[in-house]
This record gives C-alpha cells, structure tokens and sequence, in this order.
C-alpha cells in the first residue's frame, strides 16, 4: 500500500473496499472458492436426497462465515497484522468468531456431499460411529478435548519467540492462522452442536461453565498483555522503527481487544443459556398438572 497506517487509527471504510488493498494469495482464493462452490454443491444434492429444514439459514450462516474468513486473510488485516500487534488480534478475533458461525451451516454433512459418490462413501465409512476415524473424531469434540484446543492454540500462538518467527516466515504465519482456526473450530463444536457429533453437554450448567472457563483465560491472556511493562513483541522494534511508547501503546490497544471482546462475547451467550434454561423449567412448571 502507498501509505502505512500508524497505530490505533483505523484505515478509512473506502478503502476496505479497494480491490487494490487486498492481498489476492492464490492458495486462499481457491481454498475459499471451493468452500462456496462446495457447499453450494453438497447443499443442492442433500436437498435433493433429503430435504432439511432452514436450508437458507444454514446457507446464510455459510457464506457470511466464509466472508469473514475472506476479511481476515485477504483484506488489509491480513497486512497490517504484520506491522502492528492490535490489527493482528483484529484478524484473531476475526478468525475466532467465523468458526461458530460456518458451524451453523452444518459443513461436515454438506460439504461430504460434494465429494463424488465413491470418495463420499471411502469417507462416510472412515468416519462411520464405530470406526476409528469417528471414535477419534468423537473424542476430539467432546468438551475437554474441545476446550483443551482451544486454550492450547490460543496461548501457544501468543508466546513472544513463536509470534516474533510468525512475522518473518510466511509459511509459519499460515500455519498459525490454520491451527487457531482449527482450534477455533474444535472448540465451539460441543456449543454448536452439528453433525455428526452433537448434545455434548448433559446440563445447560455444564455449557456455562466451559464457556466461563475458556472466556476467562482468554481474558487473563488479554490483561497480561495490556498491562505488560516492556514491548513483548520485539519484531515490531525491528520492522516498524517507532519508539516503544508508540508499540507499548499499540500492544495495549491490541491486549484490551483481547481482554474485552472474549469475556464480553462469552457473558452474553451463557446469559443466554441460563436464559433459555430457565424458561425451559418454567414452561415445565406450567405444563405438570398440580
């Protein structure tokens, strides 16, 4: 881009919308086009083989995720994350909350539908209830596992060596991106609760505690990081050449996005869950005869 953006200023909305500030990788161009053509594929043979209920809120789900999967790897987050640390959690969190949503579209049903017929079968069969491959997957989801991946590729990914080699090495940077998103994936599936593992929770309880749980240590990872005394990231010394004032600040900026958003997100959906548990009971109330 002809002009870098200084820390804590937010590019103009023009030019989010300028084909020329996105970074075109041809890898994620085609890996995204294949999420849509695919799931517009297995969408229309599922629908003809067995017809599902709030198919288009599925597909909405879908694209919007795929959307803010486009946002983080091929807008200017994806540059600007390696000249600043805030702008780099901007793409974090960004990576993080399109998980559940593609979830919602139910991909694992759909997408084994766009496969041809005889690698569908290989992988229904791979993936079956009592083979290996879906004990494994099973395992995987389930809500220790889940919380485990979640925590594991959120706090491995943030310790300053590792970040530091991130910002020099392309192919580590992507490998990043993909394991935080499939850590992101992993833990918000006993949430969501899709195909082909689904009801993980046995209490509305359980749900809140593991949503408290990792929206705390996210938070915790947050705050040391806003209040960290020194420049933890010392790349950004080397590349960007601004005084450590500016750094500390914008390290600060991009630790309360941390700190903040998780926790703020996390509240909210347990609220819901007791909400929704309580009005479960209630409606259980009303409907025993007395």
């Amino acid at each position: 881009m002809s002009a870098v953006v200084e820390p804590l200023v937010w590019l103009p909305l023009s030019e989010w919308f300028d084909p020329r500030n996105w970074t075109w990788r041809l890898p994620v161009v085609i890996g995204l086009s294949w999420l849509v053509v695919g799931y517009l594929v297995g969408s229309i043979r599922l629908q003809h083989r067995r017809p599902m209920r709030a198919v288009w809120r599925r597909i909405t789900c879908w694209t919007v995720g795929v959307g803010m999967l486009g946002l983080a790897l091929l807008s200017p987050l994806d540059e600007f994350g390696g000249l600043f640390f805030s702008w780099h959690m901007v793409q974090h969190l960004v990576l993080l909350y399109a998980a559940p949503v593609l979830l919602l579209g139910w991909p694992f049903a759909v997408l084994l539908w766009a496969l041809p017929r005889r690698l569908r079968q290989a992988v229904g069969r791979a993936l079956g209830r009592s083979s290996p491959g879906g004990r494994l997957l099973r395992v995987l989801t389930s809500p220790a596992s889940a919380l485990g991946a979640g925590i594991v590729s959120l706090w491995v990914w943030h310790f300053p060596p590792l970040y530091d080699a991130v910002l020099t090495r392309r192919w580590l940077h992507d490998i990043e991106h993909i394991t935080f998103f499939l850590g992101a994936l992993l833990y918000w599936w006993p949430l969501v609760g899709v195909p082909p593992v689904s009801g993980r929770f046995r209490t509305e309880g359980g749900r809140v505690f593991y949503l408290v749980l990792y929206g705390s240590q996210a938070g915790l990872l947050g705050a040391l990081v806003t209040f960290w005394p020194g420049v933890l990231y010392h790349r950004y010394l080397v590349e960007r050449a601004l005084p450590a004032d500016r750094l500390l600040a914008d390290q600060a900026f991009g630790g309360l996005l941390m700190w903040l958003s998780g926790p703020v997100v996390v509240l909210l959906l347990s609220l819901l869950t007791l909400g929704r548990t309580v009005q479960h009971v209630a409606e259980g109330e009303v409907l025993v005869p007395h």
